[in-house]
């Protein structure tokens, strides 16, 4: 029997990307609407999250030697432009230019032996100016779904190229918050995208989260073997709201937080659901989510989760970068488009 693909997606680095979305729209009078139920379970003490505003360096490089040590593989998300706050390829609010160094050192070094890296957009709070290199006051998730295909890709391509001058191939990219716009038109415009910044002809978006179904695919969305060229729709087996959400104020407890993955008998949760389809375990979690305010709850609890995927699991999976996952899909697709 072959092995079953293992990804884990990491989204928002190096920013808390909650809590500076909510403070700089409420800074340019749009404050978020506060009546939905992910509002009401873990963003209304947003506020309480300042002191996380940046995750530290330490912090990123504990990550990834423990994600070394256990041959943990996936995608990285590194924000081209994070927050707003200036661009990796020059200065950014909040960073010594050692800091900064230090952060793109440890992402072109260490990160890519484990991770594929994409920008996740520009900034995953308000839009950025390509030409005036400032944001502006419109939500980047909105403003994504109201653009045509040429404009996207000059966007994407953006941060491709932020991300290539300070010397990462991003090789796919993540949309930041679910994307609300003709999917068509943003596919063709990643594959643009790619195919200008870093020549990459067969690459992947992801922006999907299914939480519910035993059967969960990743599609490939663009198929033109002639030219080689394919766009894989990566799709995330976790529920949208992943457990570690609720350890962004630094409370849970990490092994409870850690069933929904699979219980300490290897026995029940989302994996063994998936697994009972032979579903890929592709799974998301998110820089803040996993730092938790500074209590790194939820890292403790994703540690826990791969120690009982290796004590239960080791036999039926392989851990994949998403690259090598997207190349899975694009095999293994029996779909005519």
């Amino acid at each position: 029997m072959s092995k079953i693909p293992a990804v884990l997606i990491v989204d928002d680095p190096p920013i808390n990307a909650a809590y500076l979305n909510l403070k700089q729209m409420e800074e340019a009078g749009m404050p978020a609407r506060n009546d939905g139920w992910f509002w009401r379970t873990y963003l209304a003490r947003w506020k309480e999250m300042a002191m996380s505003a940046i995750i530290p360096n330490p912090f990123f490089k504990k990550f990834i030697d423990w994600t070394s040590a256990e041959g943990v593989k996936g995608k990285c998300s590194l924000l081209p432009c994070p927050g707003g706050l200036g661009r990796l390829d020059n200065a950014v609010t909040g960073y010594s230019s050692e800091q900064l160094n230090e952060l793109l050192n440890l992402f072109r070094n260490d990160y890519v032996a484990q991770f594929d890296i994409t920008p996740e957009i520009l900034t995953h709070t308000l839009v950025w100016s390509i030409q005036d290199k400032k944001t502006l006051p419109f939500s980047e998730t909105e403003w994504l779904a109201q653009q045509d295909e040429a404009t996207l890709t000059d966007y994407m391509a953006e941060g491709l190229q932020i991300l290539r001058n300070v010397g990462i191939i991003a090789t796919g990219m993540t949309q930041p918050g679910y994307f609300k716009g003709d999917f068509a038109i943003y596919a063709r415009a990643v594959l643009e995208a790619e195919k200008r910044i870093n020549g990459i002809s067969r690459t992947y978006y992801f922006n999907d989260t299914e939480g519910e179904n035993f059967k969960v695919q990743s599609k490939v969305v663009i198929a033109d073997p002639a030219k080689n060229e394919y766009v894989v729709s990566i799709a995330s087996g976790s529920k949208g709201d992943e457990p570690f959400w609720h350890t962004l104020y630094g409370e849970g407890d990490p092994k409870k937080l850690a069933d929904y993955y699979i219980t300490e008998d290897g026995k029940e949760g989302r994996f063994i659901d998936l697994l009972s389809t032979d579903s890929p375990l592709v799974f998301h979690v998110h820089g803040q989510t996993l730092y938790s305010n500074g209590s790194e709850i939820g890292f403790h609890s994703l540690q826990e989760v791969v120690q009982r995927m290796h004590r239960h699991l080791r036999e039926r999976i392989v851990w994949m970068k998403i690259s090598d996952y997207a190349e899975w899909v694009i095999e293994n697709d029996r779909h005519p488009r």
